[in-house]
């Protein structure tokens, strides 16, 4: 629980979501910039940022998971 309250807190953000959630789906910061329109340093800063903020370590698969299990379960609590 204490991840899916750490994305309530990035829920000020929608695009911050948006971004954890593609990068997550695809697992890697060029593909989730390609499918955002932006460029793969602006999204692997802000997926490093997002990592801290969560105290999530995104670039390991295990953290990717656990941050869209996460996210899955903040939206279906918040629908």
């Amino acid at each position: 629980m204490p991840d899916v309250t750490a994305i309530g807190r990035l829920a000020g953000n929608p695009e911050d979501l948006d971004k954890l959630d593609v990068y997550c789906a695809t697992g890697s910061v060029r593909r989730a910039a390609d499918l955002l329109h932006l460029h793969h340093s602006s999204v692997a800063r802000r997926v490093e940022q997002l990592g801290t903020t969560l105290g999530i370590e995104l670039t390991e698969p295990t953290g990717q998971m656990r941050a869209r299990l996460a996210l899955t379960a903040w939206r279906l609590l918040n629908d």
